[in-house]
């Protein structure tokens, strides 16, 4: 492969024509890619670079702000992670064209097969947002940063990250082809080991699976008719039985068996001619014989180092613990005759469980909305010249689309996402677990999360963790290579035709520590530590060896290796294929352990990746098909880090005085009045928003969970510390609570990646400045988790909104999984078995969705449409309104009845006390709920609506009941709500529009409007303590994602 070789054609210090590049390094490459930006600008007339154009967010003074440093965009590290030979340079670099200097879009370079895909962020640019709408206020115009400071620097708008100006080797890697492979053959005994499990996925056969000859049959020659269980009453019986009691022991089902045949006998008799139902053996068998589903089980180390698997297949004693695979009590008594093994894991074959999702017209319906949506897409691009202004789903990502248009995926494919994490399975008890599972890309994300669409892939027992991750993998990631190679055949029952299916793996995610495991990475503490591989090198304390990915370089610092120049955050790159293939082979040519330590360092690679054991036309490569996780990132790591800055418990360096942490401020009774006051919201949080934070000042260190960070940090926090925390503090951090619930949304506008993107990369860069401050002492607190921050919006871009690949979805099925656990005695057996038991039922109710019951309408409710239900209670009789109310209803169909309405009308309705959102929350009027106690509400009247429809003009308002009336002959649905006023503007502008503080006016403010404009329910505690009129709003932090794969708010209420 000819080495890559580098052009520069700036003015400032390469070259005086344009038409003449100057052949130069990759680091000054990088280091003049705002001089040649400013050549461009110049050559058109314009005095600011294009970046410079994309207009401001609202509230900023934009590019007129004093400005630091010029912008440079420094290379990531001091040199290369591996050095390429300049000699025999014949590759040309092509330029791309520069974006016309609209200020309304941005190239995409050429990952759509040559074409442009641009970002349309309209003529207002950030005037599209979603607006509060808020009085005027003065501007405050001590609020200019210092010159000099970071600050002013970041007042230049930020563009999202394109491809213009970049060598085409750094776009998005672009589709793996064939003939790119792995040269160097390894010579250390764990990196051959890995490549001889790679070079078995590349080869591998559905033959050489291990599966039953039934179920390799099925996949050849597929079944193609619809499962009917109707000639046999009693096998369906059975089966129905079974799936009730699927939670229960098989003790239940046996019980309830035999009590039901007790009542036969006595209702027709015991010599009945009728068919008793099945034994709970009997009945699991059928199960499994009607889906095809089973498990392999393989051989494993009992204190889980390797599995006996791949190259380690005909071993038998552990290569690493050398204990032996066999029983050796069992092995010895039979003469080495009987070989028992000590442990084993379950591996549940996906293919039969993806047939079973096409073999009933409603389920094969749904499996066809993924092509459904890519025709709408790809319709679009090709009407609005390749520009997206809006990313719904995976599917409007560019590597998706890249993968669409090259032909990799087609129309038939089945693309899958798989997801691995470990799980303690009892609090107190070493008891970790390894699951891996497959979501399958193409239903709709309103179904694909849900239980009962997550298929479980294989389980890697405990307690101890495995070390060597890819022998568990390889039974599941063979069969998986062997479906991508040659395809299995489906019966899609909607459309009564059979396809060849060969499945996409699309993404890998995991957690950190998991991740690791799946990428070949060497992990956040490396000198290469982002998990996105970018080339960001990190730094290292003096005598120190973890790196930190510092974007400044301290001051006085000279580590060998390290002492960079400062890198610009605004500049940053994700992986590029090729780089990170050349990187590897430096890494596979390493004759000794310490040769290998210091390329895994350089490099920031310890091992290939098991993923690059698929068709390389199967995938997106590696390493761009390992996506990133919020979950983790956002829930719990970044608010560690904080909040234990905060209360000054992170380590302290001996070089460094805590006495000089002015940022510390949660300490003594101010800490403990923080956490009751975050105790204290509780009845004002809707059920809705799970379980509500318990006071941190108790419970931090007792299990905190994720999702009591979530709402405390991200959705309490900016009222809670306003006053609190030190004001530059606290403006800092309200950036970042901003841009993350941007980022957190299902669906996500141009406009608010951009402003998400602005407020990420300021956050990071006022975060080093304000607590890191250059200080090498300190340069523990500058996380991978802060870096991560600046790579989530170009990877919406390349990947879709990141709520699709989250870890919750893998949570969840821990926790659930989990819960189903009945023999603590063998617990590792069990959860495999529970598995198992999941993959059968979900395959089985994909063939026949009938067996799934679902929960029908409460007996007082009516259905709206559009998943809006009113819900009892409700008065059977009208009643006259007081006066406000009656103003406000009159006032209402006054105006749509052009003044036509009876001034003197005196109205008399029926309160309706409930209703269920389409995202399954649940409005509870004040006309009840305001009967109970304070401590015994999770209060739900507190709503966002968008009026008229206006969905970039959100408005909260408190509901008071909702009524009936008929209106053109048509009966309609509207509440009667108390509109809260608008939010402080000068607080909106300071907290970047994280915190809103609105006045409740009561009876003052009522209002009647449709239901429907109801999107969401939201908290509204006090801001002062003790309570006033001034409430802030907290909406729950990843509604869009809790909707998607957990079960709707339950309607607990009984009111007499």
């Amino acid at each position: 492969m000819p080495p890559k070789q580098y052009y520069c054609n700036c003015l400032v210090h390469c070259t005086r024509n344009p038409a003449q590049p100057k052949a130069v390094s990759r680091a000054t490459y990088y280091s003049h890619l705002d001089y040649r930006e400013a050549g461009v600008a110049a050559a058109q007339g314009r005095t600011t670079p294009i970046a410079a154009n994309l207009p401001p967010i609202p509230g900023s003074s934009g590019a007129s702000r004093p400005r630091s440093r010029d912008g440079l965009a420094e290379r990531p590290a001091k040199t290369p992670r591996i050095h390429i030979s300049n000699t025999d340079a014949d590759t040309t670099v092509q330029y791309a064209a520069p974006a016309e200097d609209s200020g309304t879009s941005y190239g995409f370079g050429n990952q759509f097969g040559g074409g442009n895909l641009d970002f349309d962020i309209g003529q207002g640019g950030h005037g599209e947002e979603a607006e509060i709408s808020a009085p005027e206020d003065e501007e405050d115009t001590n609020d200019q940063p210092d010159p000099g400071s970071i600050q002013s620097e970041q007042n230049r708008p930020l563009s999202l990250p394109v491809e213009d100006g970049l060598p085409p080797e750094l776009g998005a890697g672009g589709i793996p082809q064939e003939d790119e492979f792995i040269e160097v053959t390894a010579t250390l005994e764990d990196l051959k080991v890995s490549q001889d499990f790679i070079a078995r996925l590349q080869n591998a056969t559905l033959e050489a699976d291990g599966l039953h000859p039934d179920v390799l049959e099925r996949l050849r020659n597929p079944l193609t008719f619809p499962l009917d269980l109707d000639e046999s009453p009693a096998l369906r019986t059975s089966i129905e039985l079974f799936l009730d009691t699927t939670t229960a022991s098989e003790d239940v089902y046996e019980r309830v068996r035999q009590t039901f045949e007790r009542h036969m006998d006595r209702t027709h008799g015991a010599d009945d001619d009728r068919e008793p139902l099945l034994s709970h053996y009997q009945v699991k068998k059928s199960i499994a014989e009607i889906t095809g589903v089973h498990s392999l089980k393989h051989d494993m180390c009992p204190d889980t180092c390797i599995a006996y698997t791949g190259p380690f297949s005909e071993l038998e004693a552990c290569p690493k613990c050398h204990k032996p695979r066999y029983d050796p009590i069992i092995l010895a008594s039979s003469n080495g005759r009987k070989k028992v093994p000590q442990q084993q894991f379950y591996t549940m074959p996906l293919g039969p469980q993806l047939q079973a999702l096409w073999r009933d017209p409603e389920t094969a319906k749904a499996m066809c909305y993924r092509k459904q949506e890519t025709d709408k897409i790809l319709q679009q691009l090709e009407q609005n010249g390749n520009r997206i202004d809006q990313w719904d789903d995976i599917y409007h990502g560019s590597a998706y689309l890249d993968a669409v248009r090259s032909g990799n995926i087609g129309s038939n494919d089945t693309v899958l996402l798989m997801s691995i994490d470990g799980a303690q399975l009892y609090e107190n008890k070493q008891s970790d677990c390894w699951i891996y599972i497959w979501v399958v890309l193409n239903l709709a994300p309103d179904v694909r999360y849900k239980k009962r669409h997550v298929l479980p892939g294989g389980f890697i027992p405990g307690p101890k963790k495995p070390k060597n991750v890819d022998s568990f993998l390889f039974p599941g990631f063979h069969h998986v290579a062997a479906l991508m190679k040659q395809g299995y055949r489906v019966w899609n029952a909607y459309e009564n035709v059979i396809f060849v299916d060969r499945p996409f793996g699309h993404l890998g995610t995991a957690d950190g520590p998991g991740m690791t495991y799946l990428n070949g990475l060497t992990g956040h503490s490396g000198a290469y530590g982002c998990r996105i591989y970018c080339p960001v090198k990190g730094r290292r304390k003096t005598g120190g060896n973890h790196y930190y990915p510092a974007l400044l370089k301290p001051v006085e610092y000279n580590v060998e290796g390290c002492d960079h120049d400062d890198v610009n955050g605004r500049h940053l790159q994700s992986s590029n294929r090729q780089e990170y293939l050349d990187a590897l082979n430096k890494v596979l040519s390493s004759r000794t352990q310490g040769q290998h330590q210091e390329n895994r360092r350089q490099t920031g690679i310890t091992k290939p990746s098991i993923f690059s054991g698929f068709p390389p036309n199967r995938t997106i490569g590696v390493p761009a098909c390992f996506a990133g996780d919020l979950m983790h990132l956002v829930a719990l790591n970044l608010t560690d880090l904080l909040v234990n800055l905060w209360r000054g418990k992170l380590d302290c360096d001996p070089e460094d005085d805590k006495s000089t942490w002015d940022w510390v401020c949660l300490t003594g009774d101010v800490w403990i009045e923080h956490g009751q006051r975050v105790a204290d919201t509780m009845p004002y949080l809707p059920g809705s928003f799970d379980r509500p934070p318990r006071n941190p000042a108790d419970k931090i260190n007792s299990g905190y969970k994720a999702w009591e960070y979530l709402t405390w940090i991200y959705g309490l926090g900016p009222a809670l510390l306003h006053g609190i925390l030190p004001d530059k503090y606290w403006k800092n951090y309200c950036k970042l609570v901003r841009g993350i619930r941007l980022i957190h949304q299902r669906s996500v506008r141009i406009e608010e990646l951009h402003e998400a993107h602005q407020l990420l990369v300021e956050f990071v860069e006022e975060f080093e400045e304000l607590y890191y401050q250059r200080k090498e002492s300190r340069i523990h607190f500058c996380r991978q988790s802060v870096h991560a921050l600046l790579h989530i919006v170009p990877e919406i871009i390349r990947l879709g909104p990141g709520v699709y690949y989250t870890q919750w979805t893998m949570e969840r099925t821990i926790g659930n999984l989990g819960e189903e656990i009945k023999q603590h005695s063998k617990v590792y057996a069990n959860i495999s078995e529970r598995g198992l038991r999941r993959c059968q039922v979900n395959a089985l109710k994909a063939m026949m969705p009938e067996l799934e019951r679902e929960r029908g309408l409460p007996r007082v409710s009516d259905d709206l449409g559009n998943n809006y239900i009113l819900l009892g209670d409700h008065e059977k009789h009208p009643h006259t309104l007081p006066e406000s109310e009656a103003n406000a209803l009159r006032f209402y169909f006054s105006r749509i009845d052009d003044g036509n309405t009876d001034p003197e009308w005196c109205p008399q309705i029926r309160k309706w006390a409930r209703m269920r959102l389409p995202n399954g929350q649940i409005v509870r009027g004040g006309w009840k709920e305001k009967k109970k106690a304070l401590e015994k509400v999770r209060m739900g009247r507190n709503v966002q609506y968008y009026k008229d429809g206006a969905r970039n003009q959100p408005k909260f308002a408190e509901v008071y009941y909702f009524f009936q009336a008929q209106l053109n002959e048509e009966k309609q649905t509207f509440a009667v709500v108390s509109v809260y006023g608008h939010p402080d503007a000068r607080l909106l502008r300071e907290s970047s529009r994280a915190m809103l503080i609105c006045e409740y006016c009561g009876d003052d403010a009522l209002e009647v409007i449709p239901a429907k404009w109801i999107t969401s329910c939201v908290a509204m505690p006090p801001k002062s303590n003790p309570p006033d009129n001034y409430r802030y709003v907290s909406e729950k932090m990843g509604l869009d994602v809790a909707s998607m794969g957990v079960v709707e708010e339950e309607d607990n209420d009984i009111y007499v």
